[in-house]
């Protein structure tokens, strides 16, 4: 297609630095070779041995520290990883030890030791104190979250870590990235500027499915402003629409290199994406004519109207993000952007609140949570956010139920499962929009339906406006 002889032309005249800065940028920020939703680059992990760490500082970290963080690569290059999510294992460590192999917890897990501060459940003492160790156990959960290349670095940490905080980890990704990039010897190839601490752009009135992509999309590129929102555009159906995003690169080191590879993504990933068209460097390319390639556009005065600072991205009106093979709702269901799902499809049966005693007719029993129709018999559960199951049991009643920890006093259950729609175990580590079970009526219900509840330090709690605030609607 047009779009590949467009590309070699542009990067054709960038010197050899600049060229492996983008390599490099694209291994942590993710590429375009991807099989997953929204994929990224699993570039080949880097190897780099604990014995020959030299005695120096790296981002303050000291050689006792970069030793370990030289196991943490080492396991990482063992499992065959990328250098993203090796990247991402130092930074856990960082966020958790300061990577330090800790003989001792805190208040919340007291029992947690090591680079990750793993808890008993994790393995044994003895192994939770092996750096390598550690962070092969660590990895292993990683792995084990299969979107992992579409989410913010410390989204991606926390959905294993289960941290109360979920951004807690992103102010070590910078230095993260420099002890990386120093242990393998790729000073040379430093990335400049780092991507933006945060993936939530200041979009306006964009709508949701817009928003998802620009939080996606952005970061993995290093891009820093999004326009999104505006009432004048040449495009009804753009941005006075909430469908179109402006991704500036007039703001970042190399942005028409970038630029390139940003265009080339979308392309690449127009089906997954949602993409009606994009226009970049004075030409358009149209997702419903894809084969047509780039075509040229007309002058239209100036560098911004002529998209040479920016790709413009046109979105179609109807969300596809998430529903590429293997991550349709058999598998997965829509995350918010704060890393939440609705457990199940409404409309809402029950509330949350005081109800009649059919016993002796007094208002004086809670319905600790809500009913949800879930799409009747059969119907796919999902896991509200990522967690850990604490807890699959059946009540007096006979009805199965399902208890998720999410860290920081937070506790999801799900009830009225069949044995046989229960289709996760105590300890499995979740990631949110998970399919964790089917819709059933064991137990105390009166016909086919999920009963969901959300706990914060032990007390129930309303869901629905616990989940309007973290961007969930049910119902």
């Amino acid at each position: 297609m047009g779009k590949k002889n467009y590309g070699v032309v542009v990067i054709a005249g960038v010197v050899p630095g600049l060229v492996f800065l983008l390599i490099f940028s694209i291994i942590l920020l993710g590429g375009s070779d991807a099989e997953a939703c929204l994929p990224g680059s699993q570039q080949d992990a880097v190897k780099v041995d604990p014995d020959t760490v030299p005695d120096e500082s790296i981002a303050g970290y000291g050689h006792a520290q970069l030793v370990n963080a030289a196991y943490i690569l080492e396991a990482g290059y063992a499992l065959n990883l990328s250098v993203r999510d090796q990247t991402i294992g130092v930074m856990t460590a960082m966020g958790e030890s300061g990577l330090n192999v800790l003989d001792h917890g805190d208040g919340v897990g007291p029992d947690s030791r090591g680079l990750f501060q793993q808890r008993e459940g994790w393995g044994t003492y003895d192994e939770r104190m092996d750096p390598f160790i550690s962070a092969t156990l660590f990895f292993e959960a990683l792995m084990k979250i299969d979107d992992r290349d579409t989410l913010e670095p410390t989204i991606a940490a926390h959905r294993v870590q289960v941290n109360a905080d979920p951004y807690h980890y992103e102010r070590y990704w910078p230095a993260a990235v420099q002890v990386v990039q120093g242990l393998a010897g790729v000073e040379t190839i430093a990335t400049g500027e780092e991507p933006p601490s945060s993936s939530r752009y200041e979009l306006g009135d964009v709508q949701p499915h817009t928003a998802i992509v620009a939080n996606e999309v952005g970061p993995r590129f290093g891009i820093r402003t999004i326009g999104g929102y505006r009432e004048s555009a040449v495009d009804p159906d753009g941005h006075p629409s909430g469908l179109a995003l402006d991704f500036m690169i007039n703001d970042i080191r190399d942005g028409v290199v970038i630029g390139q590879q940003l265009a080339n993504y979308l392309q690449d990933h127009a089906e997954e994406l949602g993409v009606d068209y994009i226009m970049w460097y004075q030409q358009w390319w149209s997702a419903d004519d894809p084969d047509a390639g780039w075509q040229h556009m007309e002058d239209r005065g100036s560098p911004s109207a002529n998209h040479l600072d920016h790709v413009h991205l046109n979105l179609k009106p109807e969300p596809t993000l998430g529903q590429a093979p293997g991550c349709g709702p058999g598998d997965t269901t829509e995350v918010s952007p704060d890393g939440w799902a609705a457990p199940a499809a409404g409309p809402i049966t029950s509330t949350f609140g005081i109800r009649k005693d059919p016993l002796t007719g007094a208002f004086t029993l809670l319905h600790q949570g809500i009913d949800l129709i879930g799409g009747g018999e059969g119907g796919p559960i999902w896991a509200a956010q990522s967690g850990v199951v604490t807890d699959v049991f059946v009540d007096d009643a006979g009805g199965w139920g399902i208890d998720i920890d999410h860290g920081g006093g937070v506790m999801t259950r799900y009830k009225h499962m069949w044995p046989s729609g229960i289709h996760v175990s105590v300890g499995d580590r979740l990631t949110a929009g998970q399919h964790i079970g089917d819709v059933g009526s064991s137990g105390w219900a009166t016909g086919p339906h999920l009963h969901f509840e959300i706990h914060v330090n032990g007390s129930p709690i309303d869901p629905v406006p616990f989940l309007a605030d973290v961007g969930v609607t049910l119902g």
